[in-house]
């Protein structure tokens, strides 16, 4: 299963490193309003996609390939489809300094700020083991900030 969902956001990360810098710019730039929709939706596609791979996952291991396929075919509509016409649209993506920026500007407020603060309040909410899932991928997250910085600098170097 992790197989499957490494996979799939390696597959999303292509997906926004690659063609959705080539969406051609429009005449006027997009409101507010609709970056705010294209993000969640974005949001909601990559979510289905890891969802419903999960899903066919469970679906192999209950012995039910049928069903499994039909998951992974809707997963892969979700990132490949949707998810690259609207980052398209949303002209996701520029320079590798400028998208290596934005990364470690998530991953760092993911490490420092998000997952401390849900483990803070999955522990007091008595739910340690969340509590200690937060906590580990806060970790992982610091790893991820401190290898897209290590990419910046090397891409500064040269």
């Amino acid at each position: 299963m992790n197989r499957t969902l490494f996979a799939a956001a390696a597959s999303v990360a292509v997906l926004m490193s690659t063609s959705a810098i080539a969406a051609p710019p429009e005449g006027k730039p997009l409101s507010p309003q609709t970056r705010t929709n294209l993000e969640a939706a974005m949001h909601g596609e990559a979510y289905a996609n890891l969802k419903y791979l999960r899903y066919a996952d469970q679906a192999e291991a209950a012995g039910k390939p049928a069903l499994a396929k039909l998951f992974r075919a809707s997963a892969n509509i979700e990132a490949i489809e949707h998810f690259d016409r609207e980052a398209q649209a949303l002209q996701l993506g520029g320079a590798n300094s400028a998208n290596l920026g934005d990364a470690m500007a998530g991953e760092h407020y993911e490490n420092v700020t998000m997952y401390v603060n849900f483990a803070k309040q999955a522990e007091a909410d008595g739910d340690r083991k969340v509590a200690a899932m937060f906590r580990q991928i806060a970790i992982d997250e610091g790893t991820h900030y401190d290898a897209y910085k290590a990419a910046l600098a090397k891409l500064a170097v040269k």
